[in-house]
């Protein structure tokens, strides 16, 4: 009788415990697991907390007031270091310093040597231009203007102290960076791909950005969100794809983003020749100003007769070999003539420059021709 008392005290015991294991956490508690896992930090924490307040009234009352703060340098190198501990506490990997200028020319390419209109240098950051920045506020927080940390080695996006930053008790806060800033570092400059993969999923418009804005092609799944986009739209603006594939940079020169070409000429078909089309129609707006509104940077303005003659070259590389694998399946879409054959007539001198300056070694191009 006495070890059936035992024994029963045991089971309940035992059927006890499996109950407090098995049991749910509420959500309150995983709040508070996971807040009181990150690191409390005290470090200025005055004039933090006073810059909050400052940005707190960055925009209009209800009343419809002005805003009586003005974001400045001043908010920006509060926010780097604590930006820089959040990603140093979220395993973000610091490299050398000629590695990380290196990777800052394949994202931006070769405008951060000099002051020029999408680069403002300061001491302790720089400032690259989402637009040409006699149209833009460097520190307007509405922008995709970019700021480079090079004493941190990150980029970040207008970094606002509130959408960070979170006072614990009057002098402790925690640095609770948000996803997409963490991974935006830890791809460009990590090559982590399980961030990239976040990216896309979470955060397309920045990488869309990247690609548009700051001409930066290295990337294929990048590439294909872009060009979807101007897939998408109608027959009378497509054409303006034409103007992330030629740009000037900052310093005046012509860049040619062959990434973006290739993908054209790789996602081509008899039956789908959408983007390819408006690379042709992008080439008769180098010599004629009718209809150029769309765009953005009127190519018949923008471009001297050399830099269109080059452009022109290029389009035509990929379109001849793509006009004649396809047209004989699929007549009815594709134009009576090529586009080469069109800009001769267009440009008597064409023929003549291009052998001149030996097709720039384009060899669909000099087949053609040749």
């Amino acid at each position: 009788m006495k070890n059936n008392s035992i024994l029963n005290g045991l089971l309940f015991m035992t059927i006890g415990l499996l109950a407090v294991r098995c049991h749910p956490i509420s959500s309150s508690h995983k709040k508070l697991q996971t807040d009181t896992a990150k690191k409390s930090y005290t470090m200025n924490s005055s004039i933090i907390k006073n810059q909050l307040d400052l940005q707190d009234h960055l925009e209009a009352d209800e009343d419809g007031r002005r805003p009586i703060y003005q974001y400045s340098e001043k908010d920006i190198l509060i926010a780097l270091p604590l930006i820089a501990q959040g990603l140093k506490d979220n395993n973000y990997n610091l490299t050398d310093q000629d590695r990380f200028e290196t990777k800052l020319q394949t994202i931006f390419g070769d405008i951060l040597n000099c002051e020029n209109q999408k680069v403002k240098l300061r001491k302790k950051f720089l400032t690259v231009f989402a637009e040409t920045k006699n149209t833009i506020d460097e520190f307007d927080y509405t922008t995709d203007n970019i700021f480079i940390s090079k004493e941190y080695q990150f980029i970040t996006r207008v970094p606002l102290l509130g959408d960070f930053i979170e006072f614990t008790d009057s002098v402790h806060y925690i640095i609770d960076l948000h996803k997409k800033t963490i991974s935006i570092n830890k791809y460009l400059f990590n090559n982590s791909q399980s961030d990239l993969a976040y990216l896309l999923a979470e955060d397309s418009a920045f990488l869309k950005t990247l690609v548009k804005s700051f001409g930066y092609t290295r990337e294929p799944r990048i590439n294909s969100l872009v060009m979807n986009d101007y897939l998408d739209l109608d027959d009378n603006h497509r054409c303006t794809v034409g103007e992330i594939i030629f740009v000037k940079n900052a310093t005046g020169a012509l860049e040619i983003k062959q990434e973006l070409l290739q993908w054209i000429a790789g996602n081509t078909k008899a039956d789908d020749n959408a983007l390819i089309q408006a690379l042709f129609e992008y080439a008769f707006a180098l010599y004629t100003n009718d209809n150029n509104d769309m765009y953005k940077n009127n190519p018949y303005k923008i471009f001297s007769l050399d830099e269109k003659r080059k452009i022109a070259a290029y389009i035509c590389n990929i379109y001849e070999p793509l006009y004649y694998q396809w047209t004989p399946k699929n007549s009815r879409i594709w134009p009576a003539a090529t586009l080469l054959d069109n800009l001769l007539v267009k440009d008597e001198g064409l023929a003549a420059y291009l052998k001149q300056h030996q097709y720039f070694q384009l060899p669909a191009l000099k087949q053609q021709l040749e």
